[in-house]
């Protein structure tokens, strides 16, 4: 590597551990003006076309970035309210450690990062008492035995008195 490229690759480090704003994607200062702008958007897309690198699904990806940026920096308004999402996220960005400093404990908010132990262990009790109740069913005999049946014949028109029940034994 020599010492040209070695600032080019150290901005993309860079990049990586901030927050990519349309600025960082067309290499510009905050403060540039369109004409600064549109230069640094031309020669990005030169260098980034997919027709000069084709089958690279990264000059694909790129160009997108490069055109999204490009649509948004040269337009007063839009440019002001993505200056705006830049200081609101700045902000945010500076509270985020204050708030969940050195003392913070409890799970995280983010789902990836942490396994759901409790739908887990809900699941398996969930399981467990459904075996155990199947297991008991099976195994407890019927309470037919506690509660002798009674057999009472039904009334027919042919019987005069009503007969009397009797308990089976």
């Amino acid at each position: 590597m020599c010492w040209t490229e070695a600032p080019e690759a150290m901005k993309i480090v860079a990049m990586a551990e901030t927050m990519p704003t349309y600025y960082d994607v067309l290499q510009v200062e905050r403060d540039a003006t369109p004409e600064r702008v549109r230069s640094a958007y031309r020669k990005l897309a030169q260098k980034y076309h997919p027709d000069k690198l084709p089958g690279n699904a990264n000059a694909v990806r790129a160009m997108a970035a490069i055109n999204a940026a490009y649509e948004v920096l040269p337009d007063a308004h839009s440019r002001a309210a993505h200056d705006l999402w830049i200081r609101r996220a700045e902000r945010t960005q500076k509270q985020a450690p204050a708030a969940g400093g050195a003392g913070h404990r409890g799970p995280s908010p983010l789902p990836a990062t942490h396994w759901p132990w409790y739908l887990l262990f809900a699941t398996l009790a969930v399981a467990l008492g459904t075996v155990v109740t199947a297991m008991y069913l099976t195994a407890v005999p019927a309470r037919a035995a506690a509660y002798p049946l009674v057999l009472c014949p039904q009334p027919t028109a042919q019987a005069a008195a009503p007969v009397p029940c009797r308990r089976r034994t």
